[in-house]
Protein backbone atom coordinates (compact mmCIF):
# COMPACT_ATOMS: atom_id res chain seq x y z
CA UNK A 1 0.00 0.00 0.00
CA UNK A 2 1.59 3.41 -0.90
CA UNK A 3 1.64 6.09 1.70
CA UNK A 4 -1.14 8.43 2.21
CA UNK A 5 -1.56 11.80 4.17
CA UNK A 6 -5.68 12.46 5.59
CA UNK A 7 -7.75 13.95 7.96
CA UNK A 8 -10.08 11.85 10.53
CA UNK A 9 -12.49 14.23 11.33
CA UNK A 10 -15.09 13.75 13.86
CA UNK A 11 -17.70 16.32 14.71
CA UNK A 12 -19.17 16.93 18.29
CA UNK A 13 -17.09 14.55 20.41
CA UNK A 14 -18.54 13.99 24.17
CA UNK A 15 -20.99 11.71 26.34
CA UNK A 16 -21.86 12.19 29.61
CA UNK A 17 -23.75 10.37 32.18
CA UNK A 18 -23.21 11.79 35.81
CA UNK A 19 -24.64 10.80 38.66
CA UNK A 20 -24.29 12.08 42.24
CA UNK A 21 -24.31 10.20 45.65
CA UNK A 22 -22.44 7.24 44.15
CA UNK A 23 -20.61 4.76 46.78
CA UNK A 24 -17.01 3.94 45.85
CA UNK A 25 -15.78 0.96 47.37
CA UNK A 26 -12.44 1.06 49.68
CA UNK A 27 -9.38 0.75 47.65
CA UNK A 28 -11.41 -1.72 45.51
CA UNK A 29 -13.36 -1.92 41.95
CA UNK A 30 -16.79 -0.75 42.29
CA UNK A 31 -19.15 2.00 42.23
CA UNK A 32 -22.53 1.83 43.67
CA UNK A 33 -24.88 4.02 41.05
CA UNK A 34 -28.53 5.24 41.96
CA UNK A 35 -29.02 3.74 38.32
CA UNK A 36 -27.20 2.26 35.64
CA UNK A 37 -28.54 4.09 32.18
CA UNK A 38 -26.37 5.74 29.80
CA UNK A 39 -23.34 3.86 31.59
CA UNK A 40 -21.34 1.59 29.22
CA UNK A 41 -17.84 -0.92 29.29
CA UNK A 42 -15.42 1.15 28.27
CA UNK A 43 -16.64 4.51 29.66
CA UNK A 44 -13.82 6.14 31.71
CA UNK A 45 -14.47 7.10 35.29
CA UNK A 46 -13.70 10.21 36.45
CA UNK A 47 -13.68 11.05 39.84
CA UNK A 48 -10.71 12.51 42.45
CA UNK A 49 -10.54 8.48 44.00
CA UNK A 50 -9.62 6.91 40.91
CA UNK A 51 -6.57 7.06 39.01
CA UNK A 52 -6.68 8.59 35.42
CA UNK A 53 -7.79 6.50 32.64
CA UNK A 54 -10.05 4.16 34.89
CA UNK A 55 -12.51 2.78 32.32
CA UNK A 56 -15.71 0.46 33.23
CA UNK A 57 -15.03 -2.83 32.79
CA UNK A 58 -18.54 -4.71 34.07
CA UNK A 59 -22.17 -3.69 35.04
CA UNK A 60 -24.07 -5.57 37.44
CA UNK A 61 -27.20 -3.74 38.25
CA UNK A 62 -26.54 -0.63 40.08
CA UNK A 63 -22.75 -1.54 40.48
CA UNK A 64 -20.18 -0.88 37.94
CA UNK A 65 -16.74 -2.64 38.31
CA UNK A 66 -13.77 -0.79 36.86
CA UNK A 67 -10.65 -1.99 35.89
CA UNK A 68 -8.51 0.00 37.65
CA UNK A 69 -8.86 0.38 41.98
CA UNK A 70 -9.92 3.30 43.74
CA UNK A 71 -7.38 5.06 46.15
CA UNK A 72 -9.46 5.78 48.58
CA UNK A 73 -9.04 3.89 51.80
CA UNK A 74 -12.52 4.13 53.58
CA UNK A 75 -16.05 3.49 51.75
CA UNK A 76 -16.88 6.89 49.85
CA UNK A 77 -20.39 8.11 50.29
CA UNK A 78 -22.17 10.87 48.77
CA UNK A 79 -19.41 11.06 45.46
CA UNK A 80 -20.35 13.04 42.54
CA UNK A 81 -19.28 10.43 39.44
CA UNK A 82 -18.70 11.33 35.69
CA UNK A 83 -18.86 8.44 33.15
CA UNK A 84 -17.44 9.61 30.01
CA UNK A 85 -18.74 7.41 26.82
CA UNK A 86 -15.40 6.80 24.15
CA UNK A 87 -15.32 7.97 20.25
CA UNK A 88 -13.27 6.19 18.37
CA UNK A 89 -12.13 9.04 15.97
CA UNK A 90 -9.81 6.56 13.76
CA UNK A 91 -8.70 3.33 13.24
CA UNK A 92 -5.88 2.03 11.43
CA UNK A 93 -6.47 -0.01 8.71
CA UNK A 94 -6.05 -3.87 8.76
CA UNK A 95 -2.81 -4.93 7.99
CA UNK A 96 -1.62 -1.43 7.70
CA UNK A 97 0.27 0.60 9.86
CA UNK A 98 -0.16 4.86 10.64
CA UNK A 99 1.18 7.65 12.07
CA UNK A 100 -0.58 10.34 14.15
CA UNK A 101 1.24 13.52 12.68
CA UNK A 102 -1.01 16.12 14.84
CA UNK A 103 -4.12 16.78 15.64
CA UNK A 104 -6.59 19.69 16.92
CA UNK A 105 -9.44 19.67 19.66
CA UNK A 106 -11.64 22.76 19.13
CA UNK A 107 -14.26 23.55 22.27
CA UNK A 108 -17.27 23.77 20.25
CA UNK A 109 -19.14 24.99 24.11
CA UNK A 110 -19.55 28.65 25.91
CA UNK A 111 -17.16 27.63 28.53
CA UNK A 112 -14.16 25.22 29.54
CA UNK A 113 -14.19 21.79 28.81
CA UNK A 114 -11.59 18.93 29.81
CA UNK A 115 -10.81 15.99 26.65
CA UNK A 116 -8.68 12.96 26.98
CA UNK A 117 -7.11 11.48 24.29
CA UNK A 118 -5.91 7.74 23.90
CA UNK A 119 -4.59 5.20 21.80
CA UNK A 120 -6.12 1.79 21.53
CA UNK A 121 -3.80 -0.86 21.09
CA UNK A 122 -5.62 -3.74 19.66
CA UNK A 123 -3.67 -6.55 19.44
CA UNK A 124 -2.32 -6.22 23.25
CA UNK A 125 -5.49 -4.88 24.67
CA UNK A 126 -4.47 -2.16 26.20
CA UNK A 127 -5.12 1.93 26.37
CA UNK A 128 -2.65 4.30 26.79
CA UNK A 129 -3.36 8.11 27.37
CA UNK A 130 -1.84 10.51 25.03
CA UNK A 131 -4.09 13.66 26.51
CA UNK A 132 -5.44 13.15 30.26
CA UNK A 133 -8.13 16.06 31.75
CA UNK A 134 -6.68 18.61 29.30
CA UNK A 135 -8.54 22.18 29.72
CA UNK A 136 -9.37 23.79 26.11
CA UNK A 137 -11.03 27.50 27.26
CA UNK A 138 -13.61 28.53 25.95
CA UNK A 139 -13.55 29.63 22.00
CA UNK A 140 -9.96 28.16 21.45
CA UNK A 141 -8.38 24.82 20.62
CA UNK A 142 -5.90 22.56 21.67
CA UNK A 143 -3.32 21.18 19.39
CA UNK A 144 -1.29 17.46 19.32
CA UNK A 145 2.06 18.36 18.80
CA UNK A 146 3.45 17.32 15.52
CA UNK A 147 6.78 17.16 17.45
CA UNK A 148 6.04 13.73 18.60
CA UNK A 149 4.93 10.93 16.74
CA UNK A 150 2.52 7.99 17.21
CA UNK A 151 2.71 4.94 15.27
CA UNK A 152 -0.04 2.88 14.95
CA UNK A 153 0.06 -0.46 14.12
CA UNK A 154 -3.21 -2.14 12.51
CA UNK A 155 -6.40 -1.76 13.75
CA UNK A 156 -5.03 0.22 16.82
CA UNK A 157 -7.10 2.73 17.39
CA UNK A 158 -7.43 6.95 18.45
CA UNK A 159 -10.03 7.58 21.15
CA UNK A 160 -11.59 10.41 22.42
CA UNK A 161 -13.41 11.60 25.52
CA UNK A 162 -15.01 15.06 26.53
CA UNK A 163 -16.20 15.95 29.95
CA UNK A 164 -19.09 18.51 28.24
CA UNK A 165 -21.62 16.20 25.59
CA UNK A 166 -20.95 17.48 22.40
CA UNK A 167 -18.25 19.81 23.86
CA UNK A 168 -15.52 19.15 20.71
CA UNK A 169 -14.30 18.97 17.77
CA UNK A 170 -11.63 16.15 16.85
CA UNK A 171 -9.54 16.77 14.02
CA UNK A 172 -6.47 14.10 13.26
CA UNK A 173 -3.95 14.38 10.81
CA UNK A 174 -2.68 10.96 9.36
CA UNK A 175 0.15 9.08 7.19
CA UNK A 176 -0.80 5.81 6.55
CA UNK A 177 0.17 2.84 4.60
CA UNK A 178 3.80 3.23 6.15
CA UNK A 179 6.07 0.42 6.54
Amino acid sequence: MAEAFSNSITRTVGVVTSYSGSTIGAAGTTITVTANTGIGVSDMVVNQNFPGGAKVKQIVGTTIYTDLASTNESSASSQVVKFLGVQTCYTSPAATKSILIGGTLTNNENGAIKVFVETRDTSAGVDANLVYNAPIPEGSSMIISDAGKTVLEATDELRVYCDTKNGVDVNFSILSGVS
